[in-house]
Parts: C-alpha cells; sequence; structure tokens
C-alpha cells in the first residue's frame, strides 16, 4: 500500500486533484483523513450515503476495523499526540481502506503539513507528498467567493508556501501546478500518473460519472455540473489591478518558494532525475 498525500493550501485544486486520481481504477481517494472523525459523525458521504456509515465503502472499511481490531472509525486516533498511536491508527486506517478498496494507492487530502511530516516518520507507511501550488491572485479570489473573506488570508501563503519548502525541499516529491491542471487535465494528468508508477486512464476525465467518497469533497461534486475542468481566471476582471499588486507582493516570498520546489520537482521534470 502506497499513500497519496496531497499537501498545500485550500482553495488551490487539492480537492480537484483528489477527485481526479480516485476516478484511477488502482487508487482509493479518502480525502481529508484528519478529520474522519467529525465528516463520521456528522455528514453524508459525497457518494450520496446519508451518512458514512451508512456509505458502501465507509461501511466495510469500518466493518473490518471492528472486525479485526475492535475499533471503528471514530475511535482511530489518525491525530494522536503520541507518535507510535499516530503511526498504528494511520497504518490501520490506510492499510484496510486499500484492502476494502482493491486498491494499491490511497489518498489523504489532509494539506497539513505538519501532519505529513508525521507521516514521513513513519516506517510502516510509504508516502508519496504531492504538493498542490496556485496563484495567489486566484486562490484569494476563490476564497472571498467561496467563504466571504478578504484578501488578507493572502498572508498565509508565504508561511505556508515557505514551511513546505522547508520541510520537502531535498526529499523526493511531485509538485503539481494547479493552472497548469486545468489548462491542460490529460497532459498534466499523464505526466502525474506516469510519476506515481501508474498509467493514466480516460476514465480520469469523466470523474463526474463515478461515486466518490473522498472526506470533504462533498462540496466540490456538488457545485460542479459535469467533468469538465476550466481555468479559473475571474480574478483577472474581478480583483482591482492595485490589490492584485498587492497580492503578489505579500505572496512573493512563497511565490518564488513555490517556482524553486516546481522547477525541481514539478510534472515536467523527467522521472528519476535529479
Amino acid at each position: 500500500m502506497k499513500l497519496i498525500y496531497i499537501v498545500g493550501m485550500g482553495r488551490s485544486g487539492s480537492t480537484l486533484l483528489d477527485i481526479l486520481l480516485d476516478a484511477h481504477s488502482r487508487v482509493k481517494a479518502l480525502g481529508g483523513i484528519r478529520r474522519i472523525a467529525h465528516y463520521v459523525r456528522n455528514h453524508p458521504c459525497p457518494c450520496g450515503a446519508t451518512s458514512f456509515r451508512q456509505c458502501p465503502f465507509w461501511s466495510r472499511v469500518e466493518q473490518e476495523l471492528v472486525s479485526r481490531y475492535g475499533r471503528g472509525l471514530t475511535d482511530l486516533a489518525v491525530n494522536a499526540g503520541d507518535e507510535a498511536t499516530f503511526r498504528e491508527d494511520n497504518r490501520l486506517l490506510f492499510e484496510t481502506a486499500s484492502e476494502v478498496g482493491g486498491t494499491p494507492y490511497v489518498t489523504d487530502n489532509s494539506k497539513s503539513a505538519g501532519r505529513l511530516r508525521r507521516l514521513l516518520q513513519s516506517p510502516e507507511i510509504e508516502v508519496i507528498p504531492v504538493h498542490v501550488i496556485r496563484d495567489p491572485r486566484g486562490r484569494a479570489q476563490s476564497l472571498r467567493k467561496r467563504k466571504n473573506q478578504s484578501y488578507i488570508p493572502t498572508f498565509s501563503y508565504t508561511h505556508r508556501s515557505l514551511r513546505l519548502y522547508r520541510l520537502l525541499r531535498d526529499r523526493e516529491h511531485i509538485v503539481v501546478n494547479y493552472e497548469r491542471l486545468a489548462q491542460d487535465p490529460e497532459g498534466q494528468l499523464t505526466k502525474l500518473m506516469h510519476r506515481l508508477d501508474l498509467e493514466f486512464e480516460p476514465e480520469q476525465l469523466n470523474w463526474a460519472d463515478r461515486a466518490h467518497h473522498n472526506i470533504g469533497a462533498a462540496d466540490v461534486l456538488r457545485k460542479t455540473e459535469g467533468s469538465a475542468i476550466r481555468p479559473d481566471n475571474a480574478w483577472r476582471e474581478i480583483i482591482p489591478g492595485y490589490m492584485q499588486g498587492l497580492i503578489q507582493a505579500i505572496a512573493w516570498p512563497g511565490r518564488i518558494a513555490n517556482e524553486a520546489q516546481e522547477r525541481r520537482w514539478g510534472l515536467d521534470r523527467e522521472k528519476n532525475s535529479d
């Protein structure tokens, strides 16, 4: 079992990427695992089931966990402070989900750099980090549109980008550029799957035609019509020029870090080359 860990910032395309990976026959995308207890208790599954415990996939995962280890989905301490418990409970969940899904790959779209750091220190879990990056102006507009926030969160862009740079700069990983993915889904997915030692499957582009069980994906699936992927460049017209310049200035250190990471670890880099 291999874990594809998607890391980055909210409103940067990570959930879309998680869904696209889920449409592959050898990948079972799980969504944001760090919030599993909350979603199991309080949310319906994106597949249409009224709850995660009524979902065909997650109910089987829970049955296997209870049968083998005597604990259900909400009993696993996937965010435990104790390192031994953290490693063991995450391993149990990922391995069980992999077996139930019948896939050698699972994903965790928790996006947290701290969680990624801890998983990378777990020798029992083979982690493949995938860092999703986005233009800070596009992310700022998405936050403003979807969450009614101001452009102030741009300050977090640099902080989180630099944190990820320090964590991943010398570690093998994959950088996915949201704008390039939206502009050329097939081309970028083909390169990504190659880097993951998998073949691109055309059905990945028909992701809306299948059921998904990703934790936290319901909002994206509900608001998207069909499987078409279009670049979200509305910010070019909506954000005033002076504000675009301000966002770029605030995010400048983070942009430099992301560009450096993309040059070294982006999808245009030949696999296994340095």
